[in-house]
């Protein structure tokens, strides 16, 4: 019964019963923690201190904006942070921006998120973590005024979810928006006089007590002495950076959809602090390209058209540079701000399989290319002629693929959640419903060994530099080989839904990313845009819950132009989308039964009669489909027991973003409009495939499942919201996943979350929230 608009809670158990294999090994859990904060009890200390009352911990956003203004006499610390001068041109920049980007793509319907949010007295930033980034020691922004020690060491990512609590409470929620404050990792010289090798020192000394299960407390990372986070200070603000979602179309919206079954839009902005200007101004984003000012139509014969061209070909002749090559290939390129673009955007679902999220697109016509194959070749052989060999580059496609990569555009969009790296835990007072079970997304997971091994490196060195190569960066889709060791006991290096390289493509790649070995590489999307890269799933005739149902193609007509075809199972003219029985497992448990979610979206039919025309109604938005079971009865060990959304929940939805008085609210959609299904397991070391996320369980134990079961019965019973948004009384009967779960399943201490679409989230889709 899932719904294109829903948003899945999630229904897990917690109970003293063994492990089996529903819990990832400790070793591995080890192998996944770095150099990042972000428990949820630790991180609020950290943003609202002690006190129960107000919010002005060490790491508040509104703390260390005011540290920062008050260095140019504008502090106020009573106002929200974006209403303070020294942030004046990011709010109109950002507002406009976005206004202009919905007008321009048909999404100024009212029914996206209010962009007051971003400045309201209502709206908060919550802190949701600290990373350490040290490994960026390679970037170097203009007009920056840190000394060459502090451009040397890196950078500390201070990072923010923006939220809502409206009408007395009724209405809570976090928004699809993040922000990062970035300092140097070396603070200013009115700060500490500790040098990088003690800043990486002191993050090492961290690193390896959690991975040993020694948990440092909060007055442990501000201890002044030995503390990693006692070391960032307002004062030293280098950056703003926002991610924004701007807009969300819901599958079958018009043609907004293209096949793909639902789209939403991101705009990442960066702004820089300048003392002269005493304002964080726009920054040009780092290797993101700005293709319209590169390109332009081959039959435009203007003056300012061939300024283009000739800023379009010393740009390939930079990148052809041996030393450019280098980093190329190493990942640690670093585009001169002459070519950058101020702003960045991306689309989702698709990832690399989509045009628009490629800046260095591989086009069918030489007009919408920055680089072609050719001039990619001659780059190669130079940098080979010089006596050097590459590391991670062996064809046009690995440069082109290192090129991407190196941008926000596919850093952002690609193992990412609905186009974030990190959303942070949900904190204890968020409904479990609307609350995500990691604080990372796949691609930030997989990259922790690699960021712990840097920091480990420089923290043994007097000087803390590292060479190109001991920086050398994982790919998005996919962590370095090199870590396999690290890596060993999860998913994440060519496990279940990881990123692979298809065999007949393996020749010709230096990416030798191959499948465990209880899985094969198969192409989910055909497509020009990503023709060697697959999906790592079980071999036939072993389909586990939560395995794709579908094949399809992705045509480019130009840049930015794609759309979804459905190949396999195929869609006959005027037929419904819905996946057919014939193509999913015959074997049920018993008492269950197989479904097949799909991507298009599928009206159904009017007046639904039997179950199954119920189930079926206003469905699709499940990224190249995904196997699931109707009841939570018999599940595998690969699957669990979640709520997923049913007929009415859209409605229930839409009633929150017109209900003034808060008279609908989204606790009620949950209990109302929610079923129960066997959908795939997730956690740190087994993370859901691409375009899904991994949903925060929403009992703790058993006794809390069947009571919150009971509790909705009831609720459901009563019926009077149902009736009001459905137009009948609600019957058991008519619905799949009603039956309470099976005693197997209860008595599991099964502690993962639930792999659902991301935009059934609600905190992470952009339409439908109420106005502040």
């Amino acid at each position: 019964m899932g719904l294109t608009l829903g948003v899945l809670g999630i229904f897990l158990i917690v109970t003293s019963a063994s492990a089996r294999a529903t819990d990832f090994s400790a070793s591995a859990a080890d192998s996944l923690i770095g150099p990042s904060v972000f428990r949820a009890d630790i991180v609020q200390t950290l943003d609202c201190g002690e006190s129960a009352i107000s919010c002005d911990g060490p790491l508040n956003f509104i703390s260390l904006m005011n540290a920062k203004a008050a260095t140019v006499g504008h502090a106020d610390k009573t106002a929200n942070p974006f209403n303070l001068g020294i942030a004046d041109r990011v709010l109109k920049s950002v507002s406009q921006q976005i206004d202009e980007l919905r007008k321009s793509d048909g999404a100024n319907d009212g029914t996206q998120m209010d962009l007051r949010f971003l400045s309201h007295p209502d709206s908060k930033a919550e802190l949701v973590g600290v990373v350490n980034r040290m490994d960026r020691q390679f970037i170097k922004d203009s007009g920056s005024d840190l000394s060459a020690a502090q451009q040397g060491c890196g950078e500390i990512a201070v990072i923010y979810r923006f939220g809502y609590t409206l009408r007395n409470g009724a209405q809570k929620s976090r928004l699809p928006i993040t922000m990062n404050l970035v300092f140097p990792a070396l603070p200013g010289a009115a700060g500490s006089k500790v040098t990088c090798q003690e800043v990486a020192k002191r993050w090492d000394a961290y690193v390896q007590d959690e991975a040993a299960g020694r948990r440092w407390t909060p007055a442990m990372l501000l201890d002044p002495a030995s503390g990693p986070v006692a070391l960032i200070r307002g004062e030293d603000l280098l950056r703003l950076e926002l991610n924004i979602q701007v807009y969300r179309f819901p599958a079958g919206d018009g043609d907004h959809a293209h096949g793909f079954g639902s789209q939403a839009k991101y705009l990442m902005r960066v702004f820089q602090w300048v003392a002269k200007d005493k304002l964080l101004e726009p920054l040009a984003l780092t290797n993101e390209i700005d293709r319209s000012r590169l390109l332009c139509a081959t039959n435009d014969a203007t003056v300012a058209c061939l300024d283009k061209k000739r800023l379009r070909e010393k740009l390939v002749t930079y990148l052809q540079r041996p030393a450019v090559v280098s980093s190329i290939d190493k990942g640690t390129l670093n585009i001169p701000s002459e070519y950058l673009a101020f702003s960045a955007s991306s689309i989702s679902p698709g990832g690399n399989t989509r045009s628009e999220n490629q800046l260095f697109w591989k086009a069918n016509s030489a007009s919408h290319e920055i680089i072609s194959d050719g001039e990619i070749k001659a780059a190669i052989e130079a940098f080979k002629a010089t006596g050097q060999k590459t590391s991670f580059i062996k064809s046009p496609d690995d440069f082109r693929t290192r090129l991407n990569e190196s941008t926000c555009t596919v850093c952002h969009q690609t193992r990412a959640i609905a186009g974030f790296h990190f959303p942070g835990q949900d904190r204890a007072d968020t409904p479990n419903e609307n609350a995500v079970a990691l604080a990372g997304s796949p691609l930030f997971y997989g990259d922790q060994p690699r960021r712990r091994r840097i920091v480990s490196l420089m923290a043994s060195r007097p000087d803390a530099r590292l060479t190109e190569y001991e920086l050398a960066a994982s790919y998005s889709s996919r962590p370095l080989n090199s870590f396999a060791a690290e890596l060993e006991g999860t998913q994440l290096l060519g496990g279940w839904g990881g990123a692979c390289v298809l065999p007949d493509a393996l020749a010709t790649t230096q990416r030798q990313w191959v499948c465990q070995p209880q899985f094969e590489c198969r192409r989910l999307f055909k497509t020009t845009n990503e023709p060697a890269v697959g999906t790592c799933v079980p071999h036939a005739g072993q389909t586990q819950v939560g395995d794709p149902l579908q094949i399809g193609r992705i045509v480019t007509t130009r840049f930015a132009t794609d759309r979804y075809e459905r190949i396999e199972p195929p869609l006959a003219d005027g037929a419904p989308t819905v996946i057919p029985s014939s193509v999913l497992p015959k074997d049920p448990p018993a008492g269950n039964s197989f479904y097949g979610a799909h991507q298009e979206y599928n009206e159904g039919v009017r007046n639904p009669v039997s179950r199954d025309d119920i189930r079926d109604q206003q469905t699709g938005g499940f990224p190249a489909g995904m196997l699931r079971l109707s009841e939570c009865v018999g599940l595998p060990d690969q699957a669990t027991c979640g709520m997923i959304a049913s007929t009415g929940f859209n409605t229930c939805v839409s009633r929150i973003a017109n209900s003034g008085e808060g008279r609908t609210t989204l606790s009620q959609c949950f209990a109302t409009f929610t079923s129960l299904a066997g959908l795939r397991a997730c956690d740190v070391a087994s993370p859901c495939r691409d375009d899904y996320i991994c949903v925060k369980p929403m009992a703790e134990s058993g006794p809390s499942a069947i009571s919150k079961f009971n509790e909705r019965a009831e609720l459901l019973a009563r019926g009077s919201l149902f009736h009001e948004v459905v137009g009948r009384n609600y019957s058991k009967s008519d619905y799949y996943g009603q039956t309470k779960p099976d005693a197997t399943w209860l008595a599991r201490n099964d502690k993962r979350g639930v792999c659902i679409p991301p935009y059934f989230v609600f905190q992470f889709r952009s339409d439908m929230h109420p106005k502040p």
